[in-house]
């Protein structure tokens, strides 16, 4: 009956009406105590944390979190990059001995190095990249005076009369 009547325009005008009215607000207004107690016994309790862990062995929870954060995140370490106080904190955290060591194992690991192998094969593989590299080439060979491997000392600069004839000397 209640309900029919809270539905009805009249009853919303009501409800507005009270939400609108100071006095009333106060009242709703928590006072900070019960939101602290709220928190700890609901979200941090042994219960919450059982629920927490196991809430976030699933996959598709811990996705969607991750992705409803991810503008948040960036943000935050955009804001703390710009921040000199935590770049101080990062020299330091990488310039103790301990981390040092820890940097360097892992740099010489042999699965970094395959890795590192793996997308240096991929980068020089990339069709888009090929000319720029074969370019690249080209110019590190006009710029050394083309002596030692071109085998000709100034008409290797031009690109090699031997490597015109090779490509298409057999018509």
């Amino acid at each position: 009956m209640v309900i029919d009547a809270v539905q009805t325009e009249d009853g919303k005008k009501a409800i507005r009406q009270l939400l609108e009215d100071p006095s009333f607000r106060e009242l709703i207004v928590l006072e900070h105590d019960q939101i602290e107690t709220a928190i700890n016994t609901t979200l941090l309790s042994k219960d919450a944390e059982e629920f927490w862990k196991k809430t976030y062995e699933d996959p598709k929870f811990k996705e969607a979190m991750a992705k409803s954060m991810k503008e948040q995140q960036t943000e935050i370490m955009k804001d703390l990059i710009k921040n000199a106080t935590y770049q101080e904190d990062l020299v330091k955290f990488f310039g103790q001995a301990d981390m040092q060591k820890e940097l360097e194992t892992v740099l010489k690991s042999s699965t970094l190095r395959k890795q590192m192998e793996e997308v240096v094969m991929e980068t020089l593989q990339d069709p888009l990249l090929q000319t720029q590299w074969i370019d690249i080439i080209k110019k590190s060979g006009e710029t050394s005076g083309g002596g030692g491997e071109e085998g000709g000392g100034k008409e290797g600069g031009s690109g090699g009369k031997e490597g015109g004839e090779e490509g298409g000397g057999g018509s």
